[in-house]
């Protein structure tokens, strides 16, 4: 692409709203009129009083008038006003007067002295305002940017961003901006701004938008490339294949703010697009592991026990095998702990597919720890034969914000271990217990205890378990979750003779608390 000279390039003077060039210009013109009748007023005033003023008072006069120009106009026209001081002081005040002629070397050294004056006080204030205004216009961009940076922090989603950035530039500068990507197949799509299609607008041509982001620059006007395209093209930066278009106006501000602001943009759209492929990456990962942890559980440990069921009820059903009253005994045994044990599981599972939905999916309400505890005793005193359970609840009336199905399913799967692992013949103690911070749940048994440096880490629900071990694993994970989402803890001790403790330990309130006065 040919490169165009620079001499279309707008003025780098920002322009921060409509009708700010016709304001400068009534300003401007303004304050011409006031250097001009102060001059006037000035050089009335010395011919009036010429013998009470003297000729350094009239110019110290005069030189307020250059300050004044040097100040509120440009430094030609406080050249100009010097020039015209110069002039008039000789011709009026410097002998002989009515003349350009310098009659002494005194005036000279006057006219001198308020030319050199007059000319550096110009620059310095010059320089002095051009100072005053970056410093202006840089406090006015920060702000802008800390304005610009607040609002996309606040964005959820990439569409709304780009679409808040758009709608900030339009009321900030009153610039028209679009946010458009170039695929691969050169489609232009617009992502946020002004639509495309809108006849107001000039269309953006596909191979300005490929020629920017090819070589990475930008493109339109203020740019030394295809000034005359009638707006400006700025990429977002390799790899992107998106750019900010901003169509020509009075108020564009200059090229290097434009590419910050770009920049901006561009990196909260990036940071964004990241953060939420990297959340649809944990939420596909979270999905594939619990798929497959089901699949485990029914491909393996549902698998074994249904096979010994239909085993046993084979051979029960087939009359061609002789059984003895104590292998058919055994036989029924077998199926009924084989039928226990898929309930179990079945709870587990289910358990689990509740759990992976989160705390949206517990149905809280502030329930009776005994009454919870009771609902679960009587499923084991009600087996045959019965279980062996002692119970020791505290009389104190207490509640707790609790999903009682799930807190009923973790202590139904603690007392499942403790049965499994205690000592033959010993009783399974369940205890209720309330002090200053926690209300705690015990299940106590005699038995081997947990291992040294056992974490209930190791359990979870998809670890990799020990070819040949038997269960899903998952019933003191999924006890831990049940605790975690009840702002409660699981804790595990092991005492003397060989006994186990595991503890529920939930926040509660008192009855009389939630009782109004």
């Amino acid at each position: 692409m040919p490169h165009s000279p620079a001499d279309t390039r707008l003025p780098k003077q920002n322009r921060w709203r409509k009708g700010s060039a016709l304001v400068t210009f009534s300003f401007s013109t303004l304050n011409l009129l006031l250097l001009i009748s102060w001059l006037a007023v000035v050089t009335w005033l010395g011919l009036a009083y010429f013998a009470e003023l003297g000729v350094t008072v009239i110019t110290m006069f005069y030189l307020l008038g250059v300050l004044w120009a040097a100040y509120f106009l440009r430094f030609s026209a406080a050249l100009l006003t010097a020039i015209t001081a110069f002039l008039l002081i000789n011709y009026c005040f410097i002998e002989p007067r009515f003349s350009l002629g310098v009659a002494s070397t005194q005036s000279w050294v006057i006219l001198l002295v308020f030319a050199i004056v007059a000319l550096t006080v110009s620059s310095v204030m010059q320089r002095l305002k051009q100072q005053m205004l970056q410093s202006r216009q840089a406090a006015q961009q920060s702000r802008f940017f800390q304005s610009l940076a607040e609002l996309l922090a606040a964005q959820s989603g990439t569409e709304t961003l780009m679409q808040a950035a758009c709608q900030h530039i339009a009321e900030v500068f009153a610039l028209q901006a679009r946010v458009m990507r170039l695929t691969e197949a050169g489609e232009l799509i617009r992502l946020a701004g002004s639509d495309v299609q809108d006849t107001t607008f000039i269309p953006v041509q596909a191979a300005s938008v490929e020629w920017a982001l090819d070589f990475n620059r930008p493109v339109g006007t203020g740019t030394n490339d295809w000034p005359s395209l009638g707006y400006c093209l700025l990429p977002f930066g390799f790899p992107q294949r998106e750019v900010m278009v901003l169509d020509a106006s009075d108020t564009m501000p200059d090229l290097h703010f434009l590419q910050l602001l770009t920049h901006q943009c561009a990196q909260a759209y990036i940071k964004l697009s990241q953060q939420i492929a990297l959340a649809q990456a944990e939420l596909a990962a979270s999905e594939a592991n619990f798929k497959k942890t089901l699949l485990t559980a029914l491909s393996h440990d549902m698998r074994t026990p249904l096979t010994v069921i239909l085993g046993a009820a084979n051979v029960l059903t087939d009359r061609q095998i002789p059984l003895t009253e104590i292998q058919s005994e055994q036989l029924l045994q077998s199926i009924q702990a084989e039928t226990t044990y898929l309930s179990q599981a079945t709870e587990n599972i289910l358990t689990l597919v509740k759990l992976d939905a989160g705390a949206s999916s517990l149905q809280l309400d502030w329930q009776s720890p005994q009454d919870v505890i009771q609902h679960v005793v009587s499923r084991y005193q009600r087996r045959s034969p019965p279980e062996a359970l002692q119970v020791n609840i505290s009389d104190e009336e207490v509640l707790v914000r609790m999903d009682a199905v799930l807190v009923a399913h973790a202590l139904a799967n603690l007392i499942d271990n403790a049965i499994c692992w205690r000592s033959a013949g010993s009783a399974i103690e369940i205890t209720l217990s309330i002090n200053d911070l926690w209300l705690q749940i015990s299940v106590l048994n005699k038995g081997p205890g947990f291992p040294e440096g056992f974490a209930i880490s190791a359990f979870a629900p998809h670890t990799q378990r020990p070819a040949g071990t038997r269960g899903f694993g998952l019933g003191l994970s999924i006890v831990n979750t049940v605790m975690q989402l009840h702002q409660g803890t699981l804790e595990i001790s092991s005492g003397p003779n060989q006994q186990t403790c595991v503890q529920l330990m939930f926040p509660f309130v008192r009855a009389s608390e939630l009782i109004a006065p």
